[in-house]
């Protein structure tokens, strides 16, 4: 989808960008324990949620089993669980910790995108994911054999 962030998006995506920064210390001392680096990503996710309900960071792709479905029997879906994508953010915010707020933007898109399931589809992700932790969501897709074309083409960009 070609959509542009307005001021008001911007404005909180650098005010993540800020917050995270902050928290780059915190996420730093925390490396060598996992659970509580698990800790620290769940309790830090919430502003990605807030981030990316919007339509820039909806990709457009679609499962082909929600493809012909009334759109209130659909879900935006993160295909890469948001406490999961942490991981990825500060990994990125440790090696650049002076990232501008166009390269977070870049990263925001690449790691917490979303895509729209079926809720029945995504009731099966669900458990999926719960009974293995290490899975993202779109290893989970493919455990529940969930066709979304072009997710891995856009997954390698």
């Amino acid at each position: 989808m070609n959509t542009k962030l307005n001021d008001n998006q911007l404005s909180n995506i650098e005010e993540t960008l800020e917050d995270f920064k902050v928290l780059l210390k915190r996420y730093r001392r925390l490396k060598g324990d996992e659970n509580r680096l698990r800790q620290f990503f769940v309790r830090n996710r919430n502003p990605i949620w807030d981030i990316t309900k919007s339509k820039f960071f909806k990709t457009g792709l679609i499962s082909e089993f929600a493809k012909n479905m009334d759109t209130t029997q659909l879900v935006d879906d993160h295909f890469i669980q948001r406490s999961k994508a942490m991981r990825f953010i500060f990994t990125e915010l440790d090696r650049d910790e002076n990232m501008n707020l166009n390269k977070f933007i870049q990263i925001l898109k690449k790691y917490c995108s979303t895509v729209k399931l079926s809720k029945c589809e995504h009731k099966k992700v669900t458990i999926i994911a719960k009974q293995n932790p290490n899975y993202l969501n779109y290893e989970s897709y493919l455990a529940c054999k969930i066709q979304i074309y072009g997710l891995s083409d856009l997954m390698l960009r």
